[in-house]
């Protein structure tokens, strides 16, 4: 078990919660009603001056009447009475408090206070350690490991895949949002904290956690400000040879720094000065979400290219050349194959296609070369470092739907073109290209501009392919995921030379 103080936070048996109520109006009873609705096993005690019960809890006045020390304290509640009550959980013995509550230290001009002074001196005189405020809480999908069914949960509404993604975020809404479509999202996540302002809890509390959890494979920050940059620097820099690290800085612009000032009342930083201190130790930088949750999926499938050299394999001219052109103004290389490769390669490609790379197919319904024996002879020949195939469509959904033509109906024969019933489809095509990709260590990065849930799509996002709709994403995910493996390239080389 991990003896970071987060673990008493991420896994508690009992939670005394305040501010929620029976009518499902605030933010309060949204959090608590997500406590219940994931399975939380513990014991909960509503705190209320007026209720009896809250969703079929007792609710009890105040914290003394509580019959036990809670675990972990949720505060909802207007920012002018939180110390009068972090002063109650500190009589009751309460070490543990996650502040939800807005209206501290981003306050400014007539409306600026002193209750995060207040509160920061309660909690340090009484030995408390609180999250917050101005956060959403955390979620942690292993507070059960044998039931992935069940999570602990403040921040999301969703309940979310469990996997070994997790994140620390001063947005809330980085932190909980970006799970709101599940259906759409194949990253498994382990841990979310949302830290808010950050008055005790931070960001390198929870690298600290992360550094030695076992479900944390890869992890995922949403910066605006870094107290603690010594610590920090060292923290990344231990971590990021074992676990990736992938960060959004919200600062750098004008606009940006305002934006922070008002939302957690942070002063954001030199851009330039984040950037340096990321590429230097390795953490992987992005300023867009889709980038973000791209790399947070394809990390955590754990096969790095080794290098910056990408085969396209395409079944259309224009999209194959498109995504050569962007590769390479993102630094990636795009080497024509060699003439032995291609000889190779000739005696499946059609007579209409090229073999140079981009490799052109063309419309050729043989399936099984497209998917697996061409992959595999560009995989064996070493000249590549990844693989982006575009135009994995599902031929058997547009037949499907052809077929619902009577004309069509009554005189096609796509006997040809029926699947085996007793190897079904993603069996025969795409599970032999993920072994191959990773015994031979190349990702490879699907494109189906059909719909992402269509039954084609469902199919190899089930079977674990990193699946795109269009090529801009993979291309500038890819050319991340190299900068990445070349960073563990130098760290690997360092450690021979010692």
């Amino acid at each position: 078990m991990n003896s970071h103080f987060l673990e008493g936070f991420l896994n508690p048996k009992s939670v005394a919660f305040y501010g929620a109520n029976n009518k499902g109006s605030g933010i309060g009873s949204f959090q608590l009603m997500g406590l219940i609705n994931y399975g939380f096993k513990g014991t909960i005690y509503p705190i209320h001056l007026k209720l009896e019960e809250i969703f079929g809890y007792k609710a009890y006045k105040k914290i003394a009447d509580v019959p036990e020390v809670p675990d972990l304290v949720v505060i909802v509640l207007p920012p002018h009475v939180v110390p009068q009550v972090f002063r109650e959980c500190a009589q009751k013995g309460v070490k543990r408090i996650i502040l939800i509550s807005g209206g501290f230290r981003e306050m400014t001009g007539e409306r600026r206070n002193t209750l995060t002074e207040e509160i920061k001196e309660i909690a340090t005189h009484h030995g408390i350690r609180f999250i917050g405020p101005n956060c959403l809480g955390v979620y942690n999908n292993w507070i059960y490991p044998e039931d992935a069914s069940r999570a602990f949960n403040t921040a999301i509404w969703e309940k979310v895949k469990r996997g070994h993604f997790s994140i620390a975020s001063q947005s809330g809404t980085l932190a909980s949002h970006i799970w709101f479509d599940p259906d759409n999202n194949d990253i498994g996540l382990s841990k979310s904290i949302s830290v808010g302002n950050e008055a005790d809890v931070d960001i390198v509390d929870c690298l600290e956690y992360f550094k030695e959890d076992d479900q944390t494979e890869v992890i995922g920050l949403y910066i605006e400000e870094i107290k603690r940059g010594k610590k920090f620097f060292e923290l990344t820099r231990e971590i990021t040879p074992k676990k990736p690290i992938i960060a959004i800085y919200g600062g750098g612009s004008n606009a940006g720094r305002r934006a922070i000032q008002s939302h957690t009342g942070a002063l954001a930083g030199n851009s330039k000065t984040y950037k340096a201190v990321f590429k230097q130790n390795g953490v992987i930088q992005t300023e867009l979400v889709e980038e973000f949750l791209d790399l947070a999926l394809v990390l955590s499938k754990k096969i790095i290219p080794r290098g910056k050299r990408l085969g396209i394999i395409t079944n259309s001219g224009g999209p194959g050349a498109m995504i050569a052109n962007h590769a390479e103004k993102l630094g990636l290389i795009v080497p024509e194959f060699s003439p032995a490769l291609q000889e190779r390669l000739k005696t499946i490609v059609p007579k209409t296609g090229s073999t140079k790379n981009p490799l052109d197919f063309t419309f050729d319904m043989n399936l099984y070369n497209y998917y697996v024996l061409i992959p595999k002879l560009i995989m064996k020949s070493r000249e590549v470092d990844a693989i982006i195939m575009y135009g994995v469509f599902g031929f058997q959904d547009v037949l499907k739907k052809l077929l619902k033509n009577e004309q069509i109906a009554k005189y096609a024969d796509f006997s040809s073109m029926k699947e085996n019933p007793q190897i079904p489809l993603e069996k025969m095509l795409v599970e032999p290209l993920l072994k191959a990709s990773k015994k031979h260590s190349i990702p490879v990065f699907f494109i189906n501009p059909q719909n992402y849930s269509s039954p084609w799509s469902k199919k190899i996002r089930e079977m674990g392919g990193c699946l795109f709709q269009l090529w801009d994403r993979p291309v500038r995910c890819l050319s991340k995921l190299c900068e990445y493996g070349l960073f563990l390239n130098k760290i690997e080389k360092r450690k021979e030379l010692n």
